[in-house]
């Protein structure tokens, strides 16, 4: 026995050197394997997509996006497509309302290629689940940047009017109205019409199946209008032809509010305006209320005259001749 011994000794100390060199390449090799498959990358706002069963929908979601770090080869890293990745988190057959803490588990990131997801951040996240509904809400235009000095928007129209919409329940009740997303007005003088534009929808609300996926909008665009107001014009009255019979009108004044092009408006006066009421059809003796009538230049408009009405007494005589 003390003789074998002796012997693996010798034989030792023998290969001393070449245990040494396979030990040195062994860590070489590790060490290139580690460098070439250790490559790592962070990438941030990975979608957080939840799956529900049918009928019911994600109300409120804490946590929607996560970041992910990956490791493996570098060519694998390279080749990392954020817009492919998702985190799923798999809640059928499970508990159905009301407040559920979920764990964002590396397991459950969804990525093509040989990258291999190793953390997520963060690591919790909480949702809460409704049934699902359909509503018609309506759409309004929503605008931004500035039209040139003296244009406003005087109207516009959402094509179709409303959207059908699908979502949790609880969300959509609640919901009055959804907004397109911002249509650039920034420079704008003419009306224009706009195709394909999105809806800005909150994250738990799409656009319901077999509906129509966006909205045209209509958008009239006119000079910004003043306004002016003339106090105590004179009311006239227009008898029919040959007619002499006295005319009462009470009052005999108005006050008008005239809408227009503000250049329009500052070259008007009160000659270039006839205030009347026609008194044609009266016949001699009559006294009943007739509304007044305002006779204005092109591009003029009367949005208000107070009184509206006016008394008129028509006494008796009607002549044909001078």
């Amino acid at each position: 026995m003390l003789e074998l011994y002796r012997r693996l000794a010798r034989v030792a100390a023998n290969n001393r050197g070449i245990k040494l060199a396979s030990l040195l390449a062994a860590l070489i090799i590790w060490y290139a394997i580690r460098a070439t498959i250790s490559h790592e990358l962070l990438v941030q706002e990975i979608p957080v997509v939840i799956q529900v069963d049918n009928g019911w929908a994600v109300m409120d979601q804490k946590v929607r996006t996560v970041d992910v770090l990956f490791r493996g080869a570098q060519e694998d890293i390279r080749r990392l497509d954020r817009s492919q990745i998702r985190l799923e988190v798999d809640l059928r057959g499970g508990k159905k309302e009301g407040l559920q803490l979920i764990r964002l588990d590396p397991r459950g990131v969804q990525s093509p290629g040989g990258a291999r997801p190793v953390f997520v951040q963060p690591a919790e996240g909480a949702v809460t689940l409704d049934q699902e509904s359909e509503k018609q809400v309506p759409v309004k235009a929503e605008f931004q940047g500035s039209l040139l000095e003296d244009y406003e928007v005087s109207r516009w129209v959402c094509d179709p009017p409303a959207m059908l919409l699908h979502g949790p329940r609880r969300r959509l009740n609640a919901l009055v109205l959804v907004r397109t997303s911002p249509i650039d007005l920034e420079g704008r003088s003419r009306s224009f019409r706009k195709t394909h534009v999105e809806l800005a929808l909150p994250g738990e609300i799409q656009r319901a199946p077999g509906g129509a996926s966006n909205v045209t909008v209509s958008v009239t665009i006119e000079e910004r209008s003043a306004f002016k107001t003339f106090q105590a014009m004179p009311v006239q009255g227009l008898l029919a032809s040959g007619c002499r019979a006295p005319l009462i009108i009470t009052p005999a004044h108005v006050n008008l509010t005239l809408r227009g092009r503000a250049e329009l408006l500052n070259s008007l006066n009160r000659d270039m305006l006839r205030v009347y009421v026609d008194c044609a059809e009266l016949a001699a003796g009559t006294e009943t209320n007739l509304p007044v009538r305002v006779f204005t230049p092109s591009g003029i408009e009367v949005t208000a005259i107070e009184p509206a009405s006016l008394r008129v007494s028509l006494g008796g005589g009607r002549n044909s001749g001078s």
